[in-house]
């Protein structure tokens, strides 16, 4: 500005000069001499003209500076920054003006343009290029500070001197910011902005550090949202004063601290958990420095060694607690601490003074620093003290009852053996006079059978067979006593084989008919052989028994179910029986049919019941009269052994 002005007063002046000096030169007449006078004049009124401009531009430029210094104390960079281009505008035109006064060319118009061109041809003034400057870096000033204030989850807000909120963010309503607007918080005091709710602490910490003008850290409230659920926010000021040190105000940021303060309350939550389950748990925590000296116990183990706590902080357990396990159980938990190997249910007793003792198992594994480095050990314990009580009442009651089931067995045993020489002397003293009779009915009947009356015949064949079924029924109850009373001795057995072999020894009957036998190869059961034979001695001697009068008798034993199963079955098409008395067959003395129709004593099923139970099976029966019976059997669950051949079937059949 300043090289313009001079640029231009030199122009005007030499201009001058040089019109008054040429008459003086070159002579010519007076009116010549007047014209140059006149043109010197005119110039004199332009340079006295452009002179006043300049001065009217400087006070206008202090202005601007005025109203840009203004702006910026207001926070009004945008205003800043439009006086500065108003300005500059102004002052790149101002030198302009003067050309369009006229549009009639004339000579003194040509001097006037000329000086015109003079002014304006110079370079930009010194405000033209700090207006310039000034603008540029203040542009890209509020441009970063926008686009930090838009992309920042920060809001700023600033108070007056009674912390009344006089502005705040303009994108305040944004989701990332506080999302209300900002009408809801200017004008109302800090502590009374309609929605926020006083901190933990009240409002009166707050005011007491504004009162001294301290800044605010972190204070931490609720806000409530019309229509939304509500957040939580921090807020930090600091105080802020004039140039001359007067108290104006507030300012500060605020930030939505939701998800920090949600993650606290549930880690709050969470801790309020654990300590009320460490509390109320058995367990205890414990742990132990790099020489697995104690260094922290639980309350529940301080409450266990009672007087003697003192004394277990900073020592070994193996040294506090040596008479609580054996020397080798010491030594085997020793080696594998030296090994650094987690342990598991160690168990040890402790015995505080004057108290009874208490049993306790731990549990734990190594610590290691960042580094690798070994810190010792930590880990929970428990204490089992009623554990150990029931294990030795247990076993108390244990040997207790073994003790009274060895009795209990040995008297059963030796009852089984009275009962069974009972049984066989009983027998022996039955068969004896039962055999005396049957010798004189058979020895009265070859001496003096043709001397007796029909009769007299009947009487003694009647008393024969009398005696010999008495004999068969004594026989029977000696077979039902051994079979109560008969060892098991449990291996596989040829069940095929077995039958085959019984089938062979069955007694000669009259008969209609030779029955067919079906017999299912392959059969096998673990169970006592020699009471296997009885069982399919009465089956399928029954089944043949019961057959004699069919034309075409047929009698099978074969699997009954799937493979696996353990079941067998004998069936035949003899007389059958009524399938509502099936219940009834296994019960001793128990006939379906008439004597003089099917001989027997009553006790052939109850025989294999009381045998197929002794093995842990079961035994059913099902017919239908005229159309055969099915009897079923099983000798316990199927076992591996169930499908293996035995090594010498013949053993099997020659039980």
């Amino acid at each position: 500005m300043q090289r313009r002005a001079l640029a231009a007063a030199g122009g005007v002046g030499a201009l001058v000069v040089g019109l008054v000096a040429a008459p003086l030169v070159w002579p010519a007449s007076t009116l010549a001499r007047w014209l140059s006078v006149g043109a010197a004049a005119l110039l004199a009124t332009g340079a006295v003209a452009l002179l006043f401009e300049m001065a009217r531009q400087t006070r206008a430029n202090a202005l601007a500076l005025d109203q840009f210094a203004r702006h910026l104390r207001g926070g009004d960079v945008a205003g800043a920054l439009r006086a500065v281009r108003a300005e500059s505008a102004k002052a790149s035109s101002a030198w302009g003006a003067l050309d369009g006064a006229d549009s009639t060319p004339s000579t003194h118009d040509t001097v006037s343009t000329h000086a015109s061109s003079l002014l304006n041809a110079g370079p930009p003034s010194r405000f033209d290029r700090g207006a310039r400057e000034v603008e540029i870096a203040l542009g890209e000033r509020e441009r970063r500070w926008q686009a930090r204030m838009r992309l920042s989850a920060d809001w700023h807000w600033e108070t007056d001197s009674d912390l009344v909120i006089t502005w705040v963010s303009q994108d305040l309503a944004s989701l990332v910011k506080l999302g209300v607007q900002p009408s809801d918080l200017i004008g109302h005091r800090l502590d009374a902005v309609p929605g926020f709710k006083a901190p933990s602490l009240g409002w009166a910490p707050v005011l007491e550090r504004v009162v001294q003008r301290k800044a605010l850290r972190d204070v931490t409230l609720e806000v409530e949202r019309r229509g939304r659920s509500p957040v939580w926010v921090a807020l930090n000021g600091r105080a802020h004063f004039d140039d001359e040190g007067q108290f104006t105000g507030y300012e500060g940021v605020g930030r939505d601290v939701t998800e920090q303060r949600l993650a606290h309350e549930r880690l709050a939550d969470s801790e309020r958990r654990h300590a009320m389950m460490a509390e109320l748990a058995a367990d205890w925590f414990w742990q132990t420095d790099e020489e697995h000296r104690l260094v922290e116990l639980g309350p529940v183990a301080l409450q266990i060694v009672s007087d003697r706590a003192d004394q277990i902080i900073g020592r070994t357990r193996w040294d506090v607690f040596a008479e609580g396990t054996s020397p080798a159980e010491w030594a085997a938990h020793r080696a594998d601490l030296d090994a650094r190997r987690p342990f598991r249910g160690f168990e040890f007793a402790i015995r505080a003074a004057q108290r009874t003792l208490r049993w306790v198992s731990i549990s734990g594994t190594p610590r290691f620093d960042s580094q690798g480095a070994f810190l010792g050990y930590h880990g929970v314990g428990r204490d089992i003290t009623l554990k150990k009580r029931a294990e030795r009442l247990l076993l108390t009651r244990n040997e207790q009852l073994e003790r009274l089931v060895a009795e209990r067995t040995a008297e059963l045993e030796q009852t089984n053996r009275d009962l069974e020489a009972f049984a066989r002397q009983l027998a022996h003293e039955l068969r004896t006079p039962i055999g005396q009779v049957v010798g004189l009915s058979d020895l009265l009947k070859s001496s003096a059978w043709d001397h007796l009356a029909e009769n007299e015949r009947e009487w003694l064949r009647l008393s024969g067979q009398a005696a010999r079924d008495m004999s068969h029924t004594v026989t029977a109850l000696l077979e039902l006593a051994r079979s109560s009373s008969a060892a098991l001795l449990l291996e596989p057995v040829d069940l095929s084989a077995l039958a085959e072999a019984v089938i062979a020894d069955l007694p000669w009957l009259e008969r209609r008919a030779e029955p067919e036998w079906i017999v299912e190869p392959g059969l096998v059961a673990h169970c006592s052989a020699a009471l296997a034979r009885v069982v399919l001695m009465n089956l399928l001697g029954n089944a043949a028994k019961f057959t004699r009068d069919v034309d075409a008798p047929r009698i099978e034993f074969g699997r009954a179910g799937e493979q696996g199963d353990g079941a067998f079955f004998v069936q035949d098409n003899g007389a059958g029986f009524d399938a509502d008395k099936a219940a009834t067959l296994f019960q001793p003395f128990v006939r379906l049919h008439r004597n003089e129709q099917f001989l027997g004593t009553g006790l052939g099923l109850s025989i294999v019941r009381r045998i197929v139970e002794r093995h842990g099976g079961t035994v059913s029966a099902s017919g239908e009269p005229g159309r055969g019976a099915r009897m079923v059997f099983r000798f316990g669950p199927p076992r591996a052994a169930d499908v293996e051949l035995p090594l010498d079937p013949t053993r099997d059949v020659a039980a």
